[in-house]
C-alpha cells in the first residue's frame, strides 16, 4: 500500500473542519443576538451571553485541530518521499 513508509500530510488546513468553525461561530453570534433583542428579557441575555462563550470556545478548539500540524515544527519535514 505505502511501500512501509509512513503517508506525508499535507501543511494545509482541514478546510472542512475551518468550515465548521466558522459555522459554529456565526451561529453562536447568532444566538447572542437574538437573546438581546428584548431588553426586558435578562435570563435570555444571560442564556445568550453563555451560548456565545461556549461557541467561541467550541470554534477555537475547532480552530486549533484544524490547524494542529502547522503548530509543530518537527511535524514540517518531508522525508518519505
Amino acid at each position: 500500500m505505502h511501500h512501509g513508509k509512513v503517508p506525508m500530510f499535507r501543511m494545509r488546513p482541514h478546510k472542512g473542519i475551518l468550515v465548521t468553525a466558522g459555522a459554529v461561530l456565526l451561529l453562536g453570534v447568532l444566538f447572542y443576538y437574538d437573546g438581546h433583542r428584548d431588553p426586558g428579557n435578562i435570563p435570555a441575555h444571560h442564556r445568550s451571553s453563555l451560548g456565545l462563550a461556549v461557541a467561541v470556545i467550541v470554534s477555537g478548539l475547532l480552530f486549533i485541530v484544524a490547524t494542529g500540524r502547522m503548530w509543530f515544527k518537527h511535524l514540517w519535514h518531508d522525508r518519505y518521499r
